[in-house]
């Protein structure tokens, strides 16, 4: 099974291109797309073997789904960039994205006075936030071939910043008559008791207002207010005076000063605040972890230059270099479509929203032996000749260099002195024929002479244009060269001038023979160097690789084979117009987490109460009016095996499109057969991407079934 890209593919902006969560041009796998957003459909007559299993796939997705949580910000303000090129950093020049944003690209960022009294008055002081853009990348797998798709980067690039415009006399000898100083930091509130020119003094435990004999939770731990004075209170029983602290299982717990109301006549109305945390305050240096964070190996950590002083910031960055597919811990993994970067607090996000809407179309390149014709020559004809062959799917994508045909193939031929082709040449020349697809030259079947490039020992054949090919929007650039050692390379330019270069051997110049037949030395075989993508060398990679217009050279399908070398063929899907990332950077808004499963199991008699959802449906077509409509109508058994193949002890696995959404058929020929399918998907890798059709005979056997 292809791991990543597919061939003839279309490619959905506004969707992931990971995880299949749309149909795109990678397969998905079992459990994705059903991790959320799914429900499970089960016959409402089913057997009992079909609602065992039902239950059996929601607890599996469940499961699948812990730890995998995604969280949104709802109503949050920011900007969007459609248009980021891969390989390049989202703020780059020109981008939308840019490498300082504040109050006017994200207008939840600060930007205002705070008043604050020092002991001696209150002042106002100017301050403003931003979040900074650094080294955040959109990699394709041209970077790491074991990339699930398109992917943003994070190299320490992302940072929160807390800007002062004004000087602020706070220091450790403020007045004691002096206000409470609270900054709100990643949009908290946290109470400042100091700030240095690079440290920062914070109190860090949480605060709570609580009555005579009442109960607070803090930390898993429960504190009870048993009694209460004007300069004391007893807590879980343990005095603790007015403005002190004390430790209390295992948290230090604070009467805040002052805090404490009291009177003797009303002692019910008695109240005070506790500070409760496993410090009550705590001082950070610049470069610290941030509060709640790893104090070993922190994701975030403080960032604090010329705190308090004109020009001078508080802020929090990312700590990590987050930039391949190894990076897969939950908090910093790159990030896939859907997925962001999330600041702490959920504070604001740097979202990968999706890729620009393209469609493809194949271009192959392989080796064949063709009967050519050239009119213009006495020995007109040559059968079986050894050529490299270009197809595009179009019948009027290939334009020969000289304009004055338009077709779905042309050949690359090598004509020395002793064929019939050329004889004006002492070293031959290379030939391009193409094939008469709309049939009005005769001979028919003969592909046809266009033009031809004469060779030399000096030069050989230097860079020459021999053909364009059109897909939508994208024209790409086929050249030939020619070394004197007989090695061509053909190239595939791309309107962004970056190359996807073959290594082709078989022509002898100094001699005057030779013929097309293999990439590279050896037949067959992927060699070092038969491939480069801009210059990257990605022959024997196993996988597809995107290059970054959005080109994909894709693996060979052949079974057992490695290597997009090997076989001597190569598949290039071109996209209609220059695919782009789309990338977002907001803050603000209401943060909501998802990712539980949550999913439910309703019969097929209620399947219009889980409109919107993807559907995971569980037995056939007789007893299952989903599946029948999955299915293309009601069937018993006997009608099931005649639309689907599946005879008695089979069992089906097929993935449809259905209301924009995924629809997954699970079903077997009668409920024994139904047990194992659920019994393999729950056990095996499955291939759920829309239009993948397996079938089995034993709950450990299956295979793909294709068209």
């Amino acid at each position: 099974m292809k791991k990543i890209f597919r061939k003839a593919i279309t490619v959905l902006g506004s969707a992931a291109l990971i995880g299949a969560t749309v149909g795109t041009a990678l397969a998905a796998s079992y459990p994705a797309p059903f991790t959320s957003n799914t429900a499970i459909v089960v016959g409402a007559n089913a057997a009992p073997q079909d609602n065992i299993g039902a239950s059996n796939i929601a607890s599996n997705l469940d499961a699948a789904a812990a730890g995998a949580s995604v969280t949104t910000l709802t109503g949050a303000t920011g900007v969007t960039e459609d248009e980021v090129v891969f390989a390049t950093q989202i703020d780059t020049a020109g981008y939308k994205i840019e490498s300082t944003l504040t109050d006017s690209k994200i207008s939840s960022l600060l930007d205002q006075k705070i008043s604050w009294d020092d002991g001696d008055g209150s002042d106002d002081y100017d301050i403003h936030e931003s979040i900074i853009i650094g080294d955040m990348e959109i990699i394709t797998t041209l970077t790491d071939e074991d990339l699930e798709g398109v992917a943003l980067t994070n190299n320490m690039g992302l940072e929160y910043r807390y800007y002062f415009d004004d000087n602020i006399p706070i220091s450790a000898s403020t007045a004691a008559d002096a206000d409470d100083l609270y900054l709100t930091i990643l949009g908290q509130s946290y109470e400042i008791q100091n700030i240095t020119a690079d440290t920062i003094s914070v109190v860090t435990s949480e605060e709570v207002s609580v009555g005579l004999g009442e109960s607070v939770t803090v930390g898993g731990e429960t504190f009870t207010v048993d009694d209460l004075s004007s300069t004391s209170a007893r807590i879980n029983g343990v005095t603790i005076a007015d403005g002190s602290s004390k430790k209390i299982n295992g948290l230090q717990v604070e009467v805040d000063e002052g805090s404490i109301f009291y009177n003797e006549n009303f002692p019910e109305q008695a109240s005070l605040t506790l500070k409760i945390g496993e410090d009550i305050s705590k001082t950070y240096t610049n470069g610290d972890e941030y509060i709640g964070e790893d104090e070993d190996d922190p994701l975030w950590v403080w960032t604090i230059v010329n705190a308090a002083s004109d020009g001078g910031h508080i802020g929090v960055k990312y700590n990590v270099n987050t930039n391949d597919a190894d990076d897969d811990d939950a908090g910093s993994s790159i990030k896939y479509v859907g997925d962001s970067y999330m600041l702490p607090n959920n504070f604001g996000a740097v979202t990968l929203e999706g890729l620009t809407d393209v469609d493809y179309e194949e271009v192959t390149v392989k080796f064949v032996e063709k009967d050519l014709y050239n009119a213009g020559n006495s020995t007109a004809e040559s059968e079986n000749s050894k050529v490299i062959v270009i197809s595009a799917a179009s019948t009027s994508s290939i334009s020969v260099n000289t304009a004055s045909e338009e077709t779905d193939e042309i050949y690359l031929f090598y004509a020395n002195n002793n064929t019939y082709t050329n004889t004006s040449s002492t070293y031959g020349a290379i030939e391009v024929f193409y094939r008469d697809h709309e049939g009005d030259d005769t001979p028919t079947n003969k592909a046809r002479f266009e033009i031809k490039y004469a060779l030399n020992l000096t030069n050989g054949l230097e860079r020459t244009e021999i053909a364009s090919i059109e897909v939508g929007d994208t024209d790409l650039t086929v050249d030939l060269a020619i070394d004197t050692n007989g090695m061509s390379t053909l190239y595939f330019e791309n309107p962004d001038s970056e190359d996807i270069a073959l290594n082709i051997s078989g022509v002898a110049i100094a001699n005057t023979t030779g013929d097309y037949t293999k990439l590279g030395v050896t037949a067959d075989d992927a060699d070092a160097g038969d491939i480069k993508v801009n210059g990257t060398d990605v022959s024997t990679k196993e996988e597809s690789i995107m290059d970054s217009y959005g080109i994909i050279v894709a693996e060979d399908d052949s079974a057992g084979v490695e290597g997009n070398a090997n076989d001597d063929e190569v598949t290039l899907s071109v996209p209609s117009d220059q695919v782009y990332a789309i990338v977002s950077v907001v803050a603000g808004g209401d943060a909501t987490t998802t990712g539980e499963a949550g999913v439910m199991t309703v019969m097929d008699t209620a399947v219009s109460s889980v409109a919107g959802k993807n559907l995971v449906v569980v037995g056939g077509s007789a007893i299952n009016s989903v599946a029948a409509e999955l299915l293309g109508g009601a069937y018993r058994e006997g009608a099931f095996t005649s639309a689907t193949g599946v005879a008695a002890g089979e069992f089906l696995i097929q993935s449809f499109s259905r209301s924009g959404k995924t629809a997954l058929l699970v079903a077997g020929y009668n409920a024994a057969d139904t047990e194992k399918a659920v019994t393999y998907l729950l056990n095996n890798d499955v291939d759920t991407t829309v239009g993948t059709k397996m079938k089995g005979t034993s709950a450990t056997q299956a295979t793909v079934v294709t068209a």
